[in-house]
């Protein structure tokens, strides 16, 4: 047979299910936040580095101007601290996708697919290899080209030969950045079908791995040992995009993610905790007298604790079982959809078992831990004071300032300002301070956390726009290799809809580190210091180049983040075109992803040999709206290409701007998806708090209801005192949001762009969230104002 206290706590959790109910719900949603968070995290984290463990992923890439053969390759191989060299052929094209509307396709040519040592590419659908004048697709390009497998679209080759081409099937290549993220589909073909093209035979893309492919200093002086023998055997480096040593594809953007991830989990359980707090509070109070009669009849506090210990930790493993089938689906839903931005596959779905462990921990020592101060206050009191009829106040409503204003000692203001029923709410919110500070403390946190998310949001598309604001022109035009300045610019004012037209010229550069080794590739452009169409980026330090200045160069953060030794007025030393040269560092600008330099253009082009030459036009058109631009873009490169300028790619600005934002688009998608989760969790803690503190004062309905009050004004009271706690909630979080965005923003600032990011406080953030609390906290009172006030006078205040 029972024990009559065991019997009471299995009395309390099935007698009154509803309570129980919304005890457990407010656990398990803290419960299910955290289990998400950290369950997603770890299996994005472990799947993707078992996706590019599968490709043999290398080192480095190296790519050429000028096409090298086989014999290369294999001195290559045959390098010291080179473990492994492939190669393959890479051309620029374009595709069309529309009437008039193409896009810049890379097309890769290689001589075995069956056997590709480095890099490895999958086929997924269709044919493998390529058949011979047929092209398979990046899986993730299709949706760029709006093509399907089957179809047949039109190529256009460097030199304007445009072929038909049936696309084949589709491969998946872990190596490439996703296609969807910088508009930049891939293509795969055989060295047939590159004959064919009317390209020379031979490669121009060298993929190293090096012995020690962990270590990423060893493994960037070996891609540094393969570009100098490359330039030393007569081939040319370019500026292009690569992956740096051991790194995936957008790894920066990736890790900033898992960073985001990992502090809002802990945020979550920050948050949980707290709805543990409160709850626990609210049933404290609600069973104040049932305590007094327990001590009043020889119970000793130790059993009582015990007593309700053992409630609070069945609360949690009920919590537990409706908490982590939905974490787990949760996470693993929300870790396929990261995946997919990500273009990487989930080999598998399996649940870390230490995020089920935390997860246990948290439903059972948390509830606990948290209990542990509301019951010692609770078991302080007295027999007799637990005993006395349930009041708020100890017997009188209080004398402080609130307490003055909303009593009838100042019967103007609450007479003729406050309605009565929101008088009569904004007392009873009042009255107990204890709990409306838990309950306050719990939607701030939530508040704030949703609110965070959208300024961090509207940070990240502000400092992309601070990056690009260097690009005052509409169009940039890259050229396959260097003419002269003034045939450039009169070529482009000759184009119909061009109103100014610039240049500068872009190099690829390594920084020489004072122990001797090297960087990665730098992307160094160099306009003219006082250019109206290239302006200074935002400077986080020292100052932007003067016309006069000669080796002062202007570093990004990103490059700062890579070489973090580097301070304003150093003296570096970087390597252009096989020669090491001093530059004085004056200033540090916003930088994103790729660390870049910048030089003054006469004193660049002077000592690279291209005095009087530029490899790229800038330009400004005569109407900025997207139409007009691109119609520009079109007839300028075809211009160009008429007038014997040979265009390697034409971008126009806007373009570079939506693909930031695409690529950023991960993280806004992922911080959205953490606000919902949060504004449910903040959300269903606020029901479940307002619900207990609706059902601890059924005996006050009863007495409202006894006194003639309707059953519309019991409502309101409740919904108004509802609403007011929202309200409250929602100033403090706005708040409490500021220097929590400020935390976020440094840290996936420093993650992404070596900097913290811009800060902007969104107010479309503090908006939503006042619709979405004020709409919340009016239904959670609603609804269990409406069921206890359709109880009977007897009923209610018979209720204990």
């Amino acid at each position: 047979m029972l024990n009559s206290r065991w019997y009471k706590v299995f009395n309390d959790l099935w007698g009154d299910k509803t309570r129980t109910l919304l005890i457990v719900l407010s656990i398990a949603v803290g419960l299910f936040a955290v289990g998400t968070i950290v369950s997603s995290r770890t299996i994005l984290s472990t799947e993707m580095d078992s996706s590019y463990a599968a490709i043999n992923p290398s080192s480095g890439t190296v790519r050429t101007v000028q096409p090298f053969d086989e014999p290369f390759l294999r001195s290559i191989q045959t390098m010291k601290d080179v473990k492994e060299a492939d190669a393959r052929r890479v051309i620029n094209t374009r595709i069309q996708i529309g009437p008039g509307e193409w896009l810049n396709l890379a097309i890769f040519a290689v001589e075995d697919y069956d056997h590709m040592r480095v890099n490895k590419i999958w086929p997924q659908e269709g044919a493998w290899p390529p058949p011979e004048r047929e092209i398979l697709i990046e899986r993730a390009a299709l949706q760029v080209i709006k093509a399907e497998v089957g179809d047949v679209v039109l190529i256009e080759t460097p030199d304007e030969k445009q072929r038909q081409m049936r696309i084949a099937g589709t491969v998946h290549d872990l190596a490439q950045m996703p296609a969807q993220m910088d508009n930049s589909p891939y293509g795969y073909i055989s060295l047939d079908t590159l004959e064919w093209f009317g390209e020379p035979h031979g490669f121009n893309e060298l993929h190293v791995v090096a012995t020690n492919r962990d270590d990423k200093d060893f493994a960037q002086y070996v891609i540094n040992e393969v570009k100098d023998k490359a330039e030393r055997s007569g081939l040319t480096i370019p500026m292009v995009l690569a992956a740096e040593p051991g790194q995936i594809p957008l790894d920066d953007i990736l890790q900033a993610v898992l960073l985001l991830m990992g502090t809002l989990g802990i945020l979550a359980l920050f948050l949980s905790t707290f709805l543990i707090i409160n709850t626990v509070s609210a049933l404290l109070a609600q069973q104040k007298r049932q305590i007094g009669v327990m001590k009043a009849i020889g119970a000793r506090s130790g059993q009582i604790m015990g007593m309700y210990l053992s409630m609070v930790v069945f609360y949690g493993v009920l919590a537990l079982v409706i908490a982590v089938p939905l974490s787990v689906a949760g996470s693993r839903a929300l870790s396929r959809f990261m995946a997919a931005q990500f273009n990487f596959d989930l080999a598998e779905l399996h649940v870390p078992p230490q995020a089920i462990a935390l997860q246990v921990a948290v439903g059972l020592l948390v509830p606990v831990l948290a209990s542990l101060y509301p019951f010692a206050a609770s078991l302080r009191v007295t027999a007799a004071e637990a005993m006395r009829t349930h009041q708020m106040g100890k017997g009188r409503f209080g004398a402080g300032l609130i307490d003055r204003l909303l009593s009838g000692a100042n019967l103007w203001f609450a007479r003729r300002v406050l309605l009565r029923p929101l008088l009569l709410s904004l007392r009873n919110t009042f009255r107990s301070k204890g709990r409306l500070a838990l309950t306050l403390i719990t939607l701030t946190l939530a508040s704030s956390i949703f609110i965070s998310v959208f300024n961090v949001r509207a940070s990240l598309f502000r400092t992309i726009d601070d990056v690009l604001i260097m690009w005052n022109f509409d169009t940039l035009v890259t050229f396959a290799r260097p003419y002269r300045v003034e045939e450039i610019e009169q070529q482009a004012l000759n184009v119909p809809g061009v109103a100014q037209a610039d240049v500068w010229v872009q190099i690829p550069v390594r920084r020489v580190r004072p122990d001797g080794s090297e960087s990665g590739m730098i992307y160094m452009f160099a306009p003219f210091a006082d250019s109206e169409l290239a302006h200074a980026p935002v400077i986080v330090q020292g100052r932007w180049l003067l016309p006069e200045d000669e080796n002062a160069v202007v570093v990004s953060t990103n490059m700062i983040q890579e070489e973090p030794d580097i301070q304003v007025g150093d003296e570096i030393v970087l390597k252009i075109q096989g020669r090491e040269r001093s530059w004085r560092v004056v200033g540090v600008g916003m930088g994103f992803l790729l660390p870049m330099a910048y030089g003054n253009y006469p004193y660049v082009a002077r000592i690279t040999g291209r005095a009087g030459q530029a490899d790229a036009a800038l330009v400004a058109t005569e109407s900025h709206d997207e139409e007009a631009v691109n119609r520009a873009t079109t007839a300028l490169e075809a211009h160009f290409e008429r007038t014997g300028l040979r265009v390697s790619q034409a971008n126009p600005v806007a373009a570079e701007r939506a693909e930031a934002n695409v690529a950023y688009g991960i993280v806004v998608s992922l911080l959205l998806i953490m606000a919902i989760l949060l504004a449910i969790v903040g959300g269903l803690g606020l029901m479940g708090a307002m619900s207990i503190n609706v059902l601890e004062r059924t005996r006050e309905i009863g007495v409202l209801r006894a006194i003639g009050a309707p059953n519309r004004g019991v409502s309101q009271v409740f919904i108004w005192e509802g609403v007011v706690i929202g309200l409250l909630s929602w100033l403090l979080g706005s708040v409490l949001a500021i220097p929590l965005s400020k935390a976020l923003n440094d840290a996936a600032g420093m993650a992404m762009a070596g900097a913290p990011l811009t800060s902007t406080y969104s107010t479309a953030g503090v908006w939503l969230w006042l619709v979405v609390v004020v709409l919340l906290s009016g239904l959670a009172s609603f609804i269990p104002a409406r069921n206890a006030s359709r109880l009977t006078v007897r009923e209610v205040l018979a209720y204990e």
